[in-house]
């Protein structure tokens, strides 16, 4: 078993970013990590064809379920998409590939070289991912969406409910996640085959597996806590974008403190592979009003309105 891999789990609409994040690693990986994609099995082909170039690893998703009998498959494609991706990611540990791995979702790219000393502390012992999420309450407190703290508590006080903490109200995200193995297992031996429970049935209790992970780090310690900040600038919302270019961090500046940056896909439509659902002038007036509402933004700040 590795110690130490990469992994993505897409499919066709993102297929563009997946391309993207797979010349950022080819350029930084100075480790020469191996780096595996998992897609639905009628995306493989075309994943293999645009991925050609790169060293990566592309497999059917269903081979993760395959890989634990306690899933249901036809349960988990009754689901909407985003709840059976994080079973999936969550799951990817069942294969027996690797002790560790970084979970990257297709927005991610990396910004500056890296090995794996940037994510194992020693030996099989990952870095772990704790934070408060003041980055994302600060901005949305003050530019929105609204009830964005509400929703972040409504996503993580549940998990810590239903493993018995009380306290501090963490985050373990955002993506790229670092994950080990046995933090996945000791969750399922703990509570979820005690409880008559699979990994599904806990994303449909609370939909948020990177709390599960933390969580469950922090009731059943199956490794010792190595914290770190996360790993790369997140731009959750395109304002939080705007709001840096009007201040100059620029890619460049970010790599001091960042391995990469995630501009999130669902702001960034204009990545997306394959014709878009919206009419044509859906996506025109869309367009307008977000050079409009950029213009403003950007103005108001540069004027100290805001």
């Amino acid at each position: 078993m590795l110690n130490f891999v990469l992994y993505c789990c897409t499919f066709r609409k993102d297929l563009k970013r997946t391309i993207k994040l797979a010349e950022s690693i080819r350029r930084h990986n100075k480790g020469n990590m191996p780096f595996y994609i998992s897609v639905p099995l009628e995306d493989v082909d075309l994943f293999k064809e645009y991925l050609k170039d790169y060293k990566v690893i592309i497999f059917d998703e269903k081979d993760i379920f395959k890989a634990n009998p306690k899933l249901s498959i036809e349960q988990l494609y009754s689901i909407r998409g985003g709840l059976r991706q994080q079973v999936i990611k969550s799951e990817f540990w069942r294969l027996g590939i690797s002790e560790n791995y970084l979970v990257l979702d297709s927005d991610c790219i990396f910004i500056r070289d890296f090995d794996e000393s940037d994510f194992i502390f020693s030996g099989d012992i990952p870095y772990s991912v704790i934070h408060e999420g003041r980055d994302v309450l600060q901005a949305t407190e003050r530019f929105g969406p609204k009830k964005i703290r509400q929703h972040f508590l409504a996503d993580r006080e549940p998990i810590k409910a239903a493993l018995g903490r009380r306290g501090i109200t963490y985050d373990f995200g955002y993506a790229p996640f670092l994950w080990s193995r046995k933090v996945w297992e000791s969750l399922d031996n703990n509570y979820l085959t005690p409880n008559g429970m699979n990994f599904l049935d806990a994303v449909l209790l609370c939909g948020s597996e990177f709390t599960w992970y933390g969580e469950s780090l922090i009731n059943f310690r199956a490794i010792p806590i190595y914290p770190r900040e996360q790993l790369f600038m997140h731009y959750h919302y395109e304002h939080q974008l705007w709001a840096d270019q009007v201040l100059g961090y620029k890619e460049d500046i970010l790599a001091h403190d960042y391995l990469g940056v995630v501009y999130q896909s669902n702001w960034e439509s204009w990545g997306d592979y394959g014709p878009s659902n919206k009419s044509l002038a859906s996506m025109v007036w869309r367009s307008v009003k977000r050079v409009l509402k950029k213009i403003q933004f950007k103005l108001s700040l540069l004027l100290g309105f805001i």
